[in-house]
């Protein structure tokens, strides 16, 4: 049987939820070149929607084309077409290993071939992104070590299998009701539905670390408190640490916003020489070697006079300038201006209070700062320092420090103002660590009591306060998440996108117990639009033993 009456069956390569590859020889051409046959099937199955879904299906298959068409380390689309109906794609195929199976036939490998396959890939990536096509699926099994060069090639593109996935609701508005990605190798955002190209570097720095530890991401640590990943970096080059640490940060405004951002951090620029290096002639083996040497002094002399009379002429106007009546000098030239340092020190540790896109509101949260006693309250514009962050937010500080020591020793005391509060260190250098320090890392005191159920709930709206959403989620339980926000991450930051701040007025701890609590709040919610509105709730809350924490688990309005 051939498939297109021209594609013979010779295996299955592998089988899931989308459909089946196989692989298959092309009978219509000399050579009965192999390839890769993917069929693909419609998730819902009625005569819109197959139409719908061709016509997607055409598009994805001409972006598939021009990518594998424009990079070789992206398989080749051969052909597509559709047949009893059901849609497939003729695709190059790859002979080599995927990176899960070199890792289970081997092992862990070692940095600088971890190294070579990650910047490989970068490059692939930052082609695939300047086309505005993110890959939405980049995990181990969708790298393939290729036999003939040992290049990563990448395969599997998300985009096709959403497709394969779009369904039209009753109104004729199309859907999709999946998420494309892989569990662990899938940043929030992306499981959300809002894919970004950082998302796929987020993707892609844990397929380095897996590469690197032989772990899987389900098989990390995450610290509790920031959701970040822990994993094991001894013996690893500190700025390649650095670069994955920042990669797979929770927050997609800390990683890297470009593919080539992350290739210039793991291949720092060299240093330009500002004075021109003169060449030491080697004797040739034939020729006149006579004259080339004569003719290269010659040279190199009239490059230094060149340069010492540029400096000397420099030199004279700044006096000049400064002192016009001064005669100009006659002495030895002058060594290369020096370039004035920055106002700003390129470096140093703060204490990090809150971030915010709007300069004003940034300011406003100074000016509480500072009325709460923080004389030394004040902002940065996070673009001007890339170790952090290259998106265009105002880092409002409570103070800055010379040493890392000294911002963790305020940072005991300012979790009680603000438990999401930070030290870390901004820099010019995209390469230099941040060297983060969050307050969940600090050794809590001893007691025999648990966190009060009221302050449970001011800290809550802390972190509501200061964007860490992801956080604030955990911190509800499975009931409140179905009832409130239908269980839906995306549901519930699109409700706190829409406010400013919330403003706790009054929590009072009606009852508890060992394991339940009701608090009575009563707040106030200024919304991005200029709207103030009162609030009074009545929440109950359960005592999570693993998180340490009070959990909102149900609430009720006040009137």
């Amino acid at each position: 049987m051939l498939l297109n009456n021209r594609y013979r069956i010779l295996r299955t390569l592998g089988s899931g939820g989308f459909g089946e590859t196989f692989l298959a020889e092309d009978t219509q051409i000399p050579s009965t070149r192999q390839c890769v046959i993917k069929q693909l099937k419609v998730i819902q199955d009625n005569p819109q929607t197959y139409q719908l879904v061709q016509q997607r299906f055409a598009r994805e298959a001409a972006i598939l084309e021009a990518l594998g068409d424009g990079n070789s380390q992206i398989p080749r689309l051969y052909a597509y077409f559709c047949e009893g109906q059901q849609f497939y794609l003729a695709q190059e195929y790859i002979q080599g290993l995927t990176l899960s199976e070199i890792i289970q036939n081997r092992g862990r490998l070692n940095e600088s071939g971890v190294l070579e396959i990650l910047i490989s890939l970068l490059n692939v990536l930052d082609y695939v992104h300047s086309k505005g096509i993110v890959h939405r699926d980049i995990k181990p099994e969708n790298i393939i070590l290729r036999s003939s060069d040992n290049q990563p090639v990448l395969i599997d593109f998300g985009a096709v299998r959403e497709t394969m996935a779009a369904q039209v609701d009753s109104r004729g508005g199309i859907t999709s009701s999946i998420v494309i990605g892989t569990p662990g190798f899938m940043p929030i955002e992306q499981a959300t539905g809002r894919a970004t190209f950082a998302s796929d570097l987020y993707s892609l720095g844990l397929v380095a670390i897996y590469l690197l530890t032989a772990k899987m991401p389900q098989e990390l640590q995450t610290d509790t408190y920031s959701g970040e990943i822990i994993w094991e970096k001894n013996g690893i080059n500190p700025n390649f640490v650095a670069v994955l640490d920042r990669a797979i940060r929770s927050q997609v405004r800390e990683r890297f916003s470009s593919a080539r951002e992350m290739l210039n951090a793991l291949q720092p620029q060299p240093t330009v020489q500002v004075m021109p290096s003169t060449p030491v002639a080697k004797p040739r083996k034939t020729g006149n070697w006579f004259t080339s040497a004569l003719m290269g002094s010659l040279i190199g002399g009239c490059v230094l006079l060149a340069f010492i009379f540029v400096q000397e002429k420099q030199r004279s106007q700044q006096t000049n300038s400064v002192n016009p009546v001064q005669p100009k000098p006659t002495a030895t030239p002058s060594k290369p201006a020096v370039t004035p340092p920055k106002q700003q020190p390129q470096k140093f540790y703060f204490l990090a209070d809150s971030a915010f896109r709007e300069i004003n509101n940034a300011n406003n949260q100074i000016t509480e700062l500072k009325n709460a006693g923080y004389s030394q309250a004040g902002k940065f514009w996070l673009q001007d320092y890339p170790n952090l962050s290259n998106n265009p937010y105002h880092q409002v500080f409570a103070a800055k420090f010379s040493s890392r020591t000294n911002c963790i020793e305020s940072l005991k005391n300012y979790v009680q103002r603000n438990q999401n509060a930070y030290c870390a260190l901004a820099s010019e250098d995209a390469n230099a660590s941040p060297n983060y320090f969050y307050g969940s890392q600090l050794e809590s005191p001893k007691t025999d009591s648990q966190l009060s159920a009221s302050q449970a709930v001011l800290n809550y709206y802390n972190t509501i306060n200061n964007r860490n959403y992801t956080t604030s989620w955990n911190q509800l339980s499975a009931k409140f998440k179905r009832n409130k926000s239908n269980n839906n991450y995306s549901e519930y930051t699109n409700w706190w996108n829409k406010v400013q701040r919330v403003e706790v007025e009054r929590a009072r701890t009606l009852s508890t117990t060992s394991n339940t609590a009701t608090v009575e709040v009563q707040m106030k919610y200024y919304l991005k639009s200029g709207r103030e509105i009162p609030d009074a709730q009545r929440f109950n809350l359960v005592w999570n033993a693993t998180q340490q924490n009070w959990n909102f688990d149900d609430s009720s309005k006040l009137n």
